[in-house]
């Protein structure tokens, strides 16, 4: 047959190719598996969206599939429908569509591999300089690696689109060589088990037998015999042998004696790779809690809609610290009772752990996490589970929206307001709330729209009843909102009571909270030391060569960074324009307030413990967790963050929140400036006082204390400063650009 391919390559439509019948199986349709196809001079992986029979005339000149991939389609009829919605609406290719919502481990493709053969002495390599310059700096780079590496890792490094040309003289030289092989696929994780062997798990004579010889000969052997006989007795299947061993407190000597005797058998099995994460973020059980009666009408809502069996929207806006995650467990605690399942999307993959562990300490281990900082292996494994139905919850960031969940029952979007939410780069650029709710027309399932500070777009949708809305209006669990006062830096500075981005207000409360073993937390929403670094002579500041703005200072490692598109470059000690040396640093970064603020307490003789989290901080694998455990537990006294901290982070201690620069995001080239802006400074907020025994306060240092945005965080006048704003966004423009071209057109001008 005929089969259309879907590609990730920015081509609008799919390849077409012929399939055999010995591939095809005898299925009477291949929509949705993966095949390898050969694009050109590369083999890529493609997903088959069209079938048809061919003519006789139709199948002259077209390629052959070179391999299914798939026992079973990778991508449902369903996840086909929102793929191609995606790339319709997002402008994409269909194939960029489905490659966002297949793991990196199912995707293999062709990769082109060069190594080094002859390597040349650095006189050789001047002299190939001189006459073939970009030949001598791909060797350069090539020499730095003793292995081989890949083409297209050359070309990013040497920032060109195509090294085809130096590489084929290299070659023909003697110098390199080229392979190319398939890479990419990720294979099931294999592990060595151990079962009791058919002669004794048949026979309980033979077995009563040998547990006789071994209890007085080999008394280890023989309790590792007797728990393979338990294991067998309640139908668990092999035993992994280092499980054993570690449970038994055993050696590897004593597993293999009982295999080596016939009493049991070593066998192979798949094992799924997960994360192990060492405690629990989650400081209070939720499963059982009791209800407020807003929480109950809310809990009613989505059970009525969920009961529909129909699409439709609910939006849950509620205070910080209303309990909406507990809304939420009881809707999701319906669904999963009637067989079906339940997506959860967060703005952020920090917050994944908290989360997880609260929806895990109700339902177990049917959580399943799903998110792009996960190993290859790990995340095809658990893409595999969700798939097969194993897990019946999916949490995850906005990515997590084209999970292979089967049989939706809720979608729920945490913090629907969150701008990470939206996918800048690659294709497709997609909106994960909004893929959301189309994923919810096309499953015919209930999508929960929750926050505390609604996006305008919603809150719009609310108020023109397009969304059924529920409102939490007050905090849970005895809590109160935190007091919120405005600390004005322009007095401060006249007074005198500011050292650096510290108001002496802010520092008195700071070390009032590390005296009674309270947690702090202080917002700033610029990583690094410092904003720039500046020529005092000339003015000059650097920029990033790729994106023309302010190179970012980290002292940590004395490097600029662009916090853009990443490229970093060492710090200057002289300026490159006029050549002078009074270099200074301009603005504060979270670096730079960790510095100032241990400064000020050493002078104040108070002992503390300060950590940061941002991305600097946090670029390992599982450091979120760590970070958020240890301020949990009380081992960090002061958490300076970004806005990883700003939202949805539950933990009770924290009593004081410092909002170091609230207007820092107010002018901003950005129409969404204020609103983002009263959005960010709530959700801080809300991280103080989360339980009745421990009240909050939160200070906000601001320039700019008369702001609407500034005053309606502080007093919580959302609603009014909402229909304020959203009235400015609907008023037509008085003087259009059309009319202004006619009325130019009149006046003999030329625009």
């Amino acid at each position: 047959m005929l089969v259309d391919v879907a590609l990730p390559l920015p081509r609008l439509s799919p390849l077409t190719y012929l399939l055999s019948d010995d591939q095809a199986g005898g299925r009477g349709t291949m929509d949705g598996f993966r095949v390898l196809v050969r694009v050109g001079k590369r083999t890529m992986t493609g997903t088959i969206v069209r079938s048809h029979p061919p003519s006789e005339a139709s199948v002259e000149g077209i390629r052959h599939i070179e391999e299914v991939l798939d026992d079973d389609a990778s991508c449902s009829p369903s996840m086909l429908k929102l793929t191609r919605w995606l790339a319709e609406y997002y402008l994409c290719s269909w194939g960029e569509a489905i490659h966002a919502a297949l793991p990196a481990g199912l995707t293999p493709e062709a990769v082109v591999r060069v190594t080094v053969e002859q390597p040349l002495l650095p006189s050789d390599i001047a002299a190939l300089e001189r006459r073939a310059p970009k030949r001598a700096s791909l060797l350069r780079l090539l020499q730095d690696h003793r292995d081989s590496v890949s083409v297209a890792w050359l070309e990013q490094q040497l920032r060109t689109s195509s090294i085809a040309d130096q590489l084929a003289a290299l070659q023909r030289d003697g110098i390199i060589s080229i392979t190319s092989g398939i890479e990419g696929a990720v294979a099931p994780k294999r592990q060595r088990a151990v079962v009791l062997s058919a002669k004794l798990a048949h026979d309980d004579d033979a077995l009563r037998a040998a547990l006789d010889i071994l209890d007085h000969r080999s008394p280890k052997q023989s309790a590792v015999l007797g728990q393979l006989y338990l294991s067998h007795r309640r139908g668990e299947g092999p035993q992994l042998r280092t499980r054993l061993i570690e449970e038994l407190r055993t050696t590897t000597a004593v597993v293999d004696s009982l295999v080596a005797k016939g009493y049991a058998d070593l066998v192979t099995v798949d094992v799924r790779r997960e994360s192990t994460a060492v405690g629990s973020l989650s400081q209070r059980s939720e499963g059982e809690l009791p209800l407020t009666s807003e929480q109950l009408a809310a809990v009613e809502s989505i059970n009525a809609a969920t009961s529909a069996k129909a699409p439709s929207i609910i939006v849950v806006e509620g205070v910080t610290g209303s309990g909406k995650t507990v809304v939420y467990q009881r809707a999701i605690r319906k669904v999963v009772a009637e067989g079906r399942r339940a997506l959860i999307l967060v703005p952020e993959i920090a917050l994944t752990p908290q989360l997880a562990d609260r929806f895990r300490d109700v339902f177990g281990e049917h959580v399943a996490v799903l998110h792009s900082r996960m190993h290859a292996g790990e995340r095809t494994d658990v893409w595999r589970a969700i798939r097969s139905g194993e897990k019946s919850i999916v949490l995850g960031p906005r990515s997590a929206v084209l999970a292979p969940v089967q049989n939706l029952g809720i979608i729920i979007v945490d913090e629907e307001h969150e701008p990470s939410y939206k996918q800048d780069d690659p294709a497709p650029r997609y909106h994960g709330r909004d893929v959301a709710i189309m994923r919810g027309q096309f499953e015919s399932c209930v999508v929960v729209l929750g926050s505390a500070t609604l996006s305008l777009e919603t809150a719009r949708n609310v108020s023109l009843g397009r969304y059924q809305h529920c409102s939490l209006t007050h905090r849970a669990d005895g809590a109160v909102m935190p007091e919120v006062r405005i600390v004005d830096m322009r007095t401060a500075r006249k007074e005198g009571t500011l050292t650096g981005a510290f108001s002496h207000q802010l520092v008195d409360a700071i070390v009032e909270r590390i005296g009674r073993k309270e947690g702090v937390l202080l917002f700033l929403n610029r990583r690094g030391y410092a904003r720039e670094v500046q020529c005092h002579d000339c003015g000059d500041v650097p920029q990033c060569k790729n994106c023309d703005v302010s190179l970012t200072f980290h002292k940590a490692t004395n490097m600029l960074r662009c916090h853009y598109c990443g490229h970093n470059e060492p710090a200057r000690t002289m300026c490159l324009s006029c050549g002078g040396t009074s270099i200074k640093e301009v603005g504060t970064g979270t670096q730079r307030l960790e510095e100032d603020l241990a400064e000020l307490l050493r002078e104040r003789s108070v002992t503390a413990t300060i950590a940061r989290m941002d991305a600097d901080s946090t670029a390992r694998r599982g450091s979120h967790r760590k970070l958020l455990q240890r301020f949990a537990d009380g081992d960090i006294d002061v958490l300076i963050g970004t806005q990883m901290v700003a939202k949805g982070l539950d933990i009770g201690r924290v009593t004081l929140v410092g909002i170091m620069a609230a207007d820092q995001a107010l002018y901003q080239s950005d129409f969404r400036a204020s609103e983002r802006t009263v959005q960010l400074l709530v959700q801080v907020a809300g991280r103080a006082g989360r339980t009745g025994s421990r009240p909050g306060t939160v200070l906000v240092q601001t320039f700019t204390p008369t702001h609407p945005a500034i005053q309606a965080a502080v007093t919580n006048t959302l609603k009014e400063w909402r229909e304020s704003e959203t009235s400015e966004r609907l008023v037509p423009p008085t003087y259009h650009h059309h009319q202004k071209r006619q009325d130019s057109r009149s006046l003999g001008c030329a625009m």
